[in-house]
Order: C-alpha cells, then structure tokens, then sequence
C-alpha cells in the first residue's frame, strides 16, 4: 500500500461541493448510513471537515463497539446476565467511551490526511480504504478467535458455534466500518480524488448497524441461554451420617517446612494428628492471589465458575453488579479498567461475596438444614444468612474500629460474644515486632470459633487463619536475596511462627469429639508459589477415617468429601472429587457416593457499596497483602 502521487487529471479536492459531488460520483452517498458519516466530509477548512467527520465516525464506533464490549463483559461475568439494567447502563458507559476513541483516531488519520496531501503532495492511494477494512476484519477475527480459544474452552459445541457465528458478523461490521472510516478521513482531508467506486468498498458485506444489532441482540440471547441455570436447589435428601465435621484452613504452611519441623519434633501437634491421619500433598491452585484460592476450596470449583478472580473487585457506578476482573487477563480488560479508573466510575474494593457466583459447602449444608459455622473465611462478606452463625473477615476489624455493623456477622448477636474477646486481646503497640498483629488475629479467630461453637457444636464448622501467610511475605517476601543477614532473622521469626500455629491447631483439635472429623487444609502460601514449590498438606481425622498415604490431591477434593461426610451428595459441576480412600470400607459401604447434576446457583448478591471498604483496602498491606 504505498502512497501515489496526485496526478494532474485529478487535483486534490478542496471545496466542499467538490468533495461532495466526487463521494456522490463514486457512490458513496446512496445509503443513509454513507450519507450520515460521509455527510460531514466537506467543510470551510480541513480541520472543521476532519472535526465534524470525527464525530459522525465516533457516533457509528460507539454503536457498533458499545455492544460488541457489552457482550465481552457479559462473557468475563454472566452475573451480568441476571439485571438488564445492568446490560443496558454498561453497554452506555462502553458506547460512549468507544465513541470518543474513534473519534479521536478518526480526528487524527484526518489531520495526518491534510498534512500529508498539503505539505508532502503525496495523497494515498485508492486502494487505502478496502485495505483498511480487510485488516481491521482480520484483526477482529484473529482477537476473537484468541478471546474464544481462552473462555470458550470447555462451552458445549452449540455455545461455539453461536459464538462463531458472532465473531465473524462482528468481524464483518469491523471491516465495513475500517473501511467507511478511511473513506470519510481521507475526504475530510482533502484527498477525495484517489477513493475507489463505493460498490468495491462495501460489496458482499451486510451494513453495519444491522450487524450490530444482530450481534448483540444473539449475544446476549445467546449466553442467557447457555450461562442461565436455576438458582434454586434441587431436591436432595440428607443422608444422617452421624457426623459433624470440622474444617481448619491454615494458609502458608508449606509442607517442606512443616515437615521438617515435624520431624524435628518442633510441631508437636501438628505430628499427633499426622501420625492417625488420612493425609496426602496438597497441589495447591496457581493462583496468588489467597480470596482466589479460598474461594476454590471452599466451592470445589475453579475461579472462572465461582466468579472471584483478582485481588479487588471494581463496581461500577449505576451498575449493581460488581466486577471481579484480572487486568492482565488480556489487554481488552486492561484498557477497559484503565478509562473506567480515568474517569472515576469505578471504586476498588476488596474481595468479596458480593461477587462470588458459586455456592460454598457450607451453603450447602445450610440450605439442607445442618446447622454450620463460619468464622474468618476469605470473601465471605457480606454475611450469608446461614442456619448458624458466620464471622466474616471483615468482621474483627470493624468491631475494633467500633463502629455500626454492616453484614460483617450472622447473626449480628454474636458480636455481644466477640467484643469482649477483642477487649481481652487488646491491639499491640505501635512499634512491635513483626506478626504481632497477625498473631493477636489468628488467636482472636481461633477464640471466636470456640467460643460460637457452643453445645452441641455446629455440624459443620470451617475456620481459616491467615496470619501464617501474611507474616511470611512480611518477612522473607520483600527482603532482598542478598541480604542475608535479613532473611537469616526472618527466617527464624517465620520458623517461630509455624510453632505458633502449631499451638493453635492444638487447640482447634482439643476438644474434637468422637463423631467429629477434623479436616486441615494447609496452603502452602504465596511465597512458596512465587519460589515454584507449592505444596501443602491436607489431613483427615477421626472415626471414618482410614490412616495412610492420599498421594496427590487438589484443593477442590474439599468441598465434596466434606460434603459426603456430612451425608450430601456431590454435584456434577464440582471440579474435585470425593476422597473415598481416604474413608474405611465398613463407612463406604454405609455411605456410597451420592450424586446431583447441580446445588442450583447461588442467589445474587446485590449491596450498595460499604463505607469500610477503604478501611479493609488499608489493612491489607500491614498483614503482607501487598497489590
């Protein structure tokens, strides 16, 4: 495509009953859709003809990339799917936005177009527009057919094949409008001379608002009808095992470490449920980010299902549904959060339930009528109304601020037990050690979950410390690997630790009774991930369970087996399985494994942001979760 000069027997056109009646020569003013964008291409000076094109350019950018965005958030988050206010205010906020960038680019390639006509004498060739439009089709199918290769991987071939469909009528509306768009800059610009006939230009290709319409009208239609599912539970008995079950989540017990102190006879408590334990080597997820990680325990399914996937979730003001996107998840999203923040439309906050699609084992076994408890799990506010009671992670650092509860418990009568623990335990100075505040924490959960548990305990119980983690990235996660001396101290300051949590999980198992099974879920944290070994340790204990090697498992192996332990069946959709070999022959005769096609979705949850959010966003990088 190299540029052509002018030749004599066509001068540049300059006026503008000159450059309209070329556009009419050529074609271009037969439709209403080439009248509205080419209509502005003439004007008292090239600047005011590129400025009025620009903005009809950006209004048919925003009409065709506002939905076509639309349908990729939709594809990102399908909560989206459950409020058409929610479509329709996003898909204004994309219009506009994609409007002003075309306009702007528009804008430009018409002020290139002048300069390079007036001031080189050199005007491109008539080929330029039906190339412009061929190369922006390719790229938007080559961009499609990667979006669809990351998130259609496990759709079913009716989802693919509408998906096909889209991409290449979106890629269509692309390429007819790259090359409407050239066409109208390279008028605006004073090159009218050299443009083709407008049948080469728009032949064999369906107009472009049509296109739009029809992409995102079967978009939508589309993935309502595969991403729709009923949000009631199905109908499914309890089977009364007999048992309760008590969940202990530790995050950043690495299990070479643990191990080795094991052995050393440094974990006393620790080597005493190992000892009669059904235990196998945690693989623990990739991802980082802990909410992310909990979350898939706590679900047995992964981030694309229950819906949490980076370290903040980013509302969006007018919609009720809050985003939780990863900004390197493609440049797409990246460049989306990078306008929303620029215009300050969006607030940061952190993980939360409100963006948690999936339902977690203990909403299982609430919805079956067990009564469960939960205290300090990541993501949880705000609170579900479970049978039994739930302490959010937010929860202790608002009752310590003293002011008003906003959904950080269920019931908002259990504060009346944890305010005078927070007074028994009071925050440490300023200028402690390192971890004391993690420590002070893991020890006020650790009472909270004692003290709820009451007589009889919950069926089913899950606790979650997460100073362990925070206190390793404090220390070793930020010290340079040259500074020995630094890493020599944290490493024994990391060392005592493990023996601190080894005190805890004493306590957590102290009084576990003989219908109880303890499940310990020990991740291995985030800076064994980030060194490239992370394993960690899940162990089983008590009457059903046969001691012995698991071998390898995952973290979505939790949420069934608890559930089968419990009397439950596994749902199809869950990633893991049930741990059978980890049970004896005499409890998996009495008990085989149930299944269920699904636990039914998990009803949305829609609040208004909260005032804390700030609060809890300001509290992270003091416990090690630095962004």
């Amino acid at each position: 495509m190299q540029p052509e000069r002018v030749t004599a027997e066509r001068p540049p056109i300059a006026t503008v009953e000159e450059v309209r009646e070329e556009l009419r020569r050529l074609g271009y003013l037969d439709s209403s859709l080439d009248r509205f964008v080419l209509g502005g291409a003439g004007g008292p000076s090239p600047f005011l003809a590129s400025l009025r094109t620009a903005a009809r350019v950006g209004v048919l950018g925003g009409a065709l990339f506002g939905p076509a965005g639309t349908l990729a958030a939709v594809g990102l988050d399908r909560r989206l799917l459950g409020d058409p206010q929610d479509l329709l205010v996003l898909t204004v906020y994309l219009a506009v936005a994609f409007a002003v960038l075309t306009a702007l680019a528009a804008l430009g390639g018409g002020f290139v177009a002048e300069w390079a006509g007036r001031r080189l004498g050199r005007w491109p060739g008539p080929t330029l527009p039906r190339n412009v439009g061929v190369l922006a089709g390719l790229a938007g199918v080559v961009y499609l057919a990667l979006w669809g290769r990351s998130h259609l991987a496990d759709a079913s071939f009716e989802a693919r094949a509408v998906a096909v469909v889209l991409a290449l009528g979106l890629s269509l509306a692309l390429g007819r409008f790259g090359s409407l768009a050239a066409v109208a800059v390279l008028s605006a610009g004073g090159s009218g001379g050299p443009l083709p006939p407008a049948s080469l230009a728009r032949r064999h290709v369906v107009p472009l608002l049509l296109v739009a319409a029809f992409v995102f009208g079967g978009g939508v239609a589309a993935a309502a009808r595969f991403g729709r599912g009923s949000e009631a539970p199905l109908d499914f008995a309890v089977v009364p095992t007999g048992l309760r079950v008590r969940v202990l989540g530790i995050d950043g017990l690495e299990k070479r470490m643990t191990d080795e102190m094991v052995e050393r006879g440094e974990m006393p408590h620790l080597a005493a449920i190992l000892a009669s334990a059904a235990r196998g080597e945690l693989v623990a997820e990739p991802e980082r980010v802990p909410a992310i990680a909990w979350t898939t325990v706590a679900t047995g399914r992964g981030p694309g299902d229950h819906g949490i996937q980076a370290a903040e979730a980013r509302p969006v003001r007018g919609l009720r549904t809050a985003l939780s996107v990863d900004p390197g998840q493609s440049p797409f999203v990246s460049a989306l959060g990078t306008a929303a923040d620029l215009l300050r439309i969006t607030r940061t906050q952190p993980p939360s339930a409100v963006v948690r699609e999936a339902k977690a084992f203990w909403n299982v076994a609430s919805e079956k009528g067990l009564r469960v408890g939960v205290v300090n799990w990541w993501a949880t506010w705000p609170a579900d109304p479970v049978n039994g009671y739930l302490v959010t992670d937010r929860a202790v650092l608002r009752l310590e601020r003293g002011e008003p509860l906003d959904r950080e418990l269920h019931p908002e009568s259990a504060a009346a037990v944890l305010r005078p623990l927070l007074e028994g335990d009071p925050a440490p100075p300023a200028g402690a050690g390192e971890g004391e505040q993690a420590r002070r924490l893991d020890r006020l959960q650790t009472a909270a979950a004692r003290a709820l548990r009451g007589s009889p305990p919950p069926d089913l119980e899950a606790l979650h410390l997460a100073g362990l983690d925070a206190v390793t990235m404090q220390l070793l996660g930020r010290a340079p690997a040259s500074d020995l001396v630094t890493l020599e101290s944290g490493l024994a300051a990391v060392r005592d630790y493990y023996r601190f949590v080894d005190s805890l999980v004493g306590e957590a198992a102290a009084d576990r009774g003989p219908a109880e099974v303890l499940v310990l879920v020990a991740d291995p944290g985030r800076l064994a991930r980030r060194a490239g070994h992370a394993a960690g340790t899940l162990a089983l204990v008590g009457a059903p369970v046969a001691p012995g090697e698991l071998g390898p498992v995952s973290p979505r192996d939790v949420a069934p087996t608890v559930l089968h332990l419990l009397g439950l069946p596994a749902s199809l959709e869950l990633d893991g399985r049930v741990l059978e070999s980890a049970l004896t022959p005499g409890f998996r005769a009495a008990h085989p494994v149930r299944r269920v096609p699904s636990y039914g979705r998990r009803p949305p949850v829609r609040p208004a942001g909260s005032a804390f959010d700030g609060d809890a966003l300001e509290e992270l990088p003091s416990l090690g979760y630095v962004r």
